[in-house]
């Protein structure tokens, strides 16, 4: 009795490992279930042409296990979305359900553009789409749910909707030199998505400045914390940047002092943070989603939304949201400009067919404002 609790026991940490792994992944852009009572109509791509007067179609690796929590979430977004804005001159939702192999996204599509669809929302990952677009003439608006890379066959009717942390940490180069701090420092760890949230701050600053940025790789952020204040002391920096996720930032954090403003991006904040996790982080400054940020702010509660503490979950939930309300312009204008008061931020599109998403600053304190 004793081990086969154990091992059930162990197979939950193990599913809650991997779904944790792949919600990272195609939250903050390197990829390439929350329950609801809302259905959407799902139609099997493989069936005959259905006359339609037009709808936006849902693409999703729903059908595939180790995505199914995180196309759920989405969709849940999508339709609660739908419910709260929809109308009469709004296409309605219909689901086209695959799995990870990129073919059946494209068969997905083309189906989904033979029944009548005037705008995509999907794929989800990098590889989907970038198959996608290489291998499809599109002539329906699909809005990507992730980042273009440099390999990305970016055609008229491709935008691109993603929660990447190299925007985000763009956006915190922003706010610091708007703020007249010129001599940032920036702190990364050895995981791939720290270096991620450092190059983006690199690029952004060098790119408004023309300035190089100090950077220090914390190799050991349990042990090397206590050398950091005299390097950076010694470096001449007005500002920090930590670009790393809460676990990292709580072990160093508490060795910077409080001389500097420290910067950061969401990925500090995970949503399951008891008292001395927020005694470790406090006084850091961070951009988010106003739907995390404002939670209380007047109309979200008509998204019907019990909300969960995996702040991951709910980010996935928002960009739900406001994926349906960007496809819902693209389904009616060939040259959609918007400016959207979005629960993810304030949304434009940029001349690349990139939707820019600007986010509010919160500062982490006992109560996080």
């Amino acid at each position: 009795m004793h081990a086969k609790f154990l091992l059930a026991h162990l197979k939950a940490a193990v599913s809650w490992f991997r779904d944790t792994a792949i919600l990272g992944l195609i939250l903050y852009g390197a990829l390439a279930f929350t329950t609801t009572t809302i259905q959407a109509q799902e139609t099997d791509f493989t069936a005959e042409p259905v006359q339609s007067t037009g709808f936006i179609a849902l693409i999703l690796p729903s059908k595939a296990k180790p995505f199914k929590s995180v196309s759920d979430t989405i969709r849940a977004g999508v339709l609660a979305a739908e419910r709260v804005h929809g109308g009469a001159e709004i296409p309605l939702v219909r689901a086209y359900p695959t799995d990870e192999k990129e073919e059946n996204v494209v068969l997905a599509y083309l189906q989904a553009q033979q029944d009548g669809a005037q705008a995509v929302i999907g794929p989800l990952t990098k590889s989907a789409i970038n198959y996608l677009s290489d291998s499809t003439l599109l002539t329906v608006p699909v809005l990507a749910l992730n980042s273009f890379d440099e390999t990305t066959l970016q055609q008229p009717n491709l935008y691109s909707f993603s929660l990447s942390v190299e925007a985000e940490a763009a956006q915190v180069a922003q706010l610091i030199q708007k703020n007249q701090l010129m001599r940032p420092v920036v702190l990364q760890v050895g995981d791939a998505l720290s270096q991620r949230m450092a190059q983006g701050f690199i690029q952004e600053w060098k790119k408004a400045t023309g300035n190089e940025v100090q950077l220090i790789t914390v190799a050991d952020a349990r042990h090397d914390g206590a050398q950091l204040r005299e390097q950076i002391s010694q470096l001449g920096a007005d500002v920090i940047f930590l670009a790393m996720d809460g676990k990292s930032a709580r072990y160093i954090r508490p060795y910077l002092g409080n001389d500097m403003a420290i910067y950061a991006t969401s990925q500090v904040d995970s949503g399951r943070l008891g008292r001395t996790a927020l005694v470790d982080l406090i006084g850091i400054r961070y951009v988010d989603m106003p739907w995390l940020g404002m939670p209380q702010r007047e109309g979200y509660d008509l998204y019907n939304r019990t909300r969960s503490n995996a702040y991951d979950l709910e980010r996935l939930f928002a960009f739900g949201v406001d994926a349906w309300r960007i496809a819902s312009v693209l389904a009616k204008d060939t040259q959609p400009t918007f400016n959207i008061d979005g629960v993810t931020g304030q949304l434009t599109m940029s001349p690349d067919r990139v939707v820019v998403r600007d986010m509010m600053l919160r500062t982490m304190t006992l109560e996080k404002q």
